[in-house]
């Protein structure tokens, strides 16, 4: 039994993956054939006259400088690691030299990335790591760590230190393989640079899971989740990764940080809660050991539809106070909901039968009070035993039936589940067609979760005229959830730039103003790294700082990010 439909064999040979998109060459979007119509929505939708193509620059024109590496360094690093193992060429350069966020994938296409790395290794051991950081901090080189390049937040801006003179990119993905695994504890010791789906396919085989499935599952590493605090999409269950890790090895220019494997401690702060989101400014991490799961016995996931927001905001809620077991409790908006049932009658013929089954479902939706344009999905994931599942399946009916909700069935879950990492696919065809689409996230308590939900769109559509923006809770806790904001918009023809750091700025504003973390689970990076530090104070800024002085001397990890001045 494979947990939850995995891809285990994506080809990440780097040539194979698109250098100015998401994912890889032989993958794409499951409605591909569909995309004539989802661009007429969208025209529909932005209210826009026609559909103007905007193909992305080809990588040979790709404006990129000539490497400010000398000779003597590329022999240098190439003798730590082996000639085959550091890369000077285009691809690897420009593959390097940005995240996955829009802004991100914006510059390539447009080319307009202005900075990239100088050059990219890719270590196979600790002891080539060392030897790469003492040289490093010796010679005036910054140093931005790699692992899927997945980062949506500026993570991999590409930023020298102050009196440095080149960028390396330090690629952990030839660092990924599981170095142990404890039956009796229930744990996994694991290199940092293994992908999702490779880490999860073999813990599969052994029947276990580490039940960690963020929305980039497929093309990010245990090594980048851990850095950026990641969220899974099943975190009711099994947490977040910070909650995930037993312990984790760093290694900084200063030396090695191993923190003890054990399942609890009071010996002063946790280094554990430190390396977590760290985001590559304290050093290298390159093994984590992690609590496992046995595979569970069933799941049953599952569509609810309520009236509207508060009535679902509501069932979560309980059900979190109700202590009911759950894997997942993920609500889509009015305006979510509205998009994925679009999406769902693609490609399905309007036969006789057809339009009578839809008469007749949009007659009961109506008769139950869900009106078209307010009612809400919620998606319940139940894994377990069949007798936890069926417990927490009769515990949860009478709050969404006291909500008013209506089972929607099984399909719906299903559904989900075989396509959850496929969405960001679109945003690569309709930035062909000059239109874009943007994520973004925070979290608060229950108490402002409808305020703040209501004020996020209103930021975002005010930002962009004739944008559309929906938001999903995809993560809950006994206090609050998190908030998954999504805007499809019109791309400006001009300032596509200014527009998007206009909407940054806003919606970012807006988190700050109702007292919300600029992010739950994406991390901060560049782009949120002012937010963050107004949030935190000069106080705990210096104290980071001081914390990365200690363990990077010489400042050459990450430089520009998160907390460093």
């Amino acid at each position: 039994m494979f947990y939850h439909e995995l891809n285990s064999k994506i080809d990440y040979t780097r040539t194979n993956l698109r250098w100015n998109a998401w994912g890889a060459n032989d993958q794409d979007f499951g409605r591909k054939a569909q995309m004539p119509q989802i661009l007429e929505l969208l025209k529909r939708e932005f209210q826009l006259d026609t559909i103007r193509e905007t193909p992305a620059v080809a990588l040979e024109d790709i404006h990129l400088p000539k490497s400010k590496l000398s000779p003597a360094d590329l022999k240098n690093l190439s003798s730590f690691v082996g000639k085959n193992n550091l890369k000077v060429d285009r691809f690897e350069r420009v593959f390097h030299s940005a995240g996955r966020s829009y802004y991100d994938v914006l510059r390539l296409h447009t080319n307009k990335l202005k900075s990239f790395v100088d050059a990219v290794v890719y270590p196979q051991k600790d002891s080539e790591i060392i030897k790469i950081l003492e040289y490093c901090s010796k010679n005036k080189i910054s140093i931005i760590p790699f692992g899927g390049g997945s980062s949506v937040v500026g993570g991999l801006e590409v930023i020298k230190g102050k009196g440095q003179k080149a960028v390396l990119s330090l690629d952990t993905t030839r660092m990924a393989e599981i170095l142990s695994i404890d039956p009796i504890s229930l744990t996994a010791t694991i290199q940092a640079g293994i992908y999702g789906p490779k880490l999860e396919h073999e813990l599969n085989l052994k029947r276990y899971t580490l039940g960690h499935f963020p929305q980039s599952f497929e093309y990010s590493t245990l090594g980048g989740w851990v850095a950026a605090r990641s969220a899974g999409q099943q975190s009711n269950r099994y947490g977040k990764i910070e909650e995930i890790i037993a312990s984790a090895k760093l290694i900084s220019p200063s030396g090695v940080v191993e923190t003890l494997r054990a399942p609890a401690a009071s010996i002063g702060p946790d280094w554990n809660q430190i390396i977590a989101g760290s985001e590559g400014l304290l050093g290298i991490i390159t093994e984590v050991t992690v609590k496992l799961h046995k595979i569970p016995e069933t799941r049953k996931y599952f569509g609810l539809v309520f009236p509207e927001i508060r009535s679902s905001l509501n069932f979560i809620r309980k059900a979190n106070h109700a202590e009911i077991k759950t894997s997942m409790l993920r609500l889509s908006d009015a305006n979510e909901t509205r998009l994925y049932e679009y999406l769902g009658q693609l490609g399905k013929k309007n036969t006789p039968i057809r339009i009578l089954k839809n008469l007749i479902q949009n007659a009961v939706l109506k008769l139950k009070g869900l009106e078209e344009g307010k009612k809400c999905v919620v998606l319940v994931g139940l894994d377990g035993s069949r007798l936890d599942v069926a417990r927490s399946f009769e515990a949860l009916k009478p709050l969404w039936q006291k909500a008013g909700a209506l089972y929607a069935g099984e399909k719906l879950g299903q559904n989900w589940i075989h396509g959850r990492f496929n969405m960001p696919y679109l945003r690569n065809h309709i930035m062909q067609f000059g239109m874009g689409v943007d994520t973004m996230e925070t979290s608060t308590t229950y108490d402002r979760l409808e305020d703040l939900h209501q004020a996020g769109l209103e930021a975002l559509e005010a930002s962009i005229p004739g944008s559309k923006a929906m938001c999903h809770l995809s993560h809950s806790y006994h206090d609050g959830a998190c908030l998954y904001y999504t805007i499809l918009f019109p791309m400006d023809e001009k300032k596509p730039e200014e527009q998007w750091l206009k909407m940054k700025k806003k919606v970012s504003d807006t988190f700050a103003n109702h007292k919300a973390p600029i992010s739950h689970h994406h991390g901060v990076g560049f782009d949120h790294k002012s937010w963050y530090q107004n949030a935190l104070g000069k106080t705990g800024v210096a104290g980071l700082n001081g914390l990365k002085k200690v363990l990077d001397q010489k400042e050459v990890l990450n430089p520009g990010k998160l907390f460093h001045s």
